[in-house]
């Protein structure tokens, strides 16, 4: 008789047969790392901001960017706040300009 044989004879423990049977399997474990459902998934340029605005990096002279700093200090906005109202000035100014020489400001076609 083999060392197997006889514990499963002598002690109830070491009954492999039963314990395979008697509870359920366990399912397999996924690999990798768990996903967690509160993260958004999408477009991370806009990832916490609204619809009206996006991520964008420019490099700018230093001299340019000290001036912005000033201006928004002064005028007490967020640098967010300057660059957008600069810059949407800045475009209707150059829209005007382009008007009156009969042009205009094209939409560029492709990507986002």
């Amino acid at each position: 008789m083999a060392k197997f044989e006889l514990e499963e004879k002598l002690n109830p423990l070491f009954d492999r047969g039963q314990e395979e049977q008697g509870k359920p399997k366990a399912p397999k474990k996924k690999k990798g790392r768990p996903q967690k459902p509160d993260i958004v998934r999408g477009n991370s340029v806009q990832e916490g901001l609204t619809q009206d605005y996006t991520r964008a990096t420019f490099i700018l002279r230093v001299d340019l960017v000290e001036r912005l700093k000033n201006y928004a200090y002064t005028e007490r906005l967020s640098m967010k706040e300057a660059i957008n109202k600069l810059v949407g000035e800045a475009l209707k100014r150059e829209e005007t300009r382009l008007k009156k020489q009969g042009k205009e400001i094209l939409d560029r076609k492709g990507g986002k």
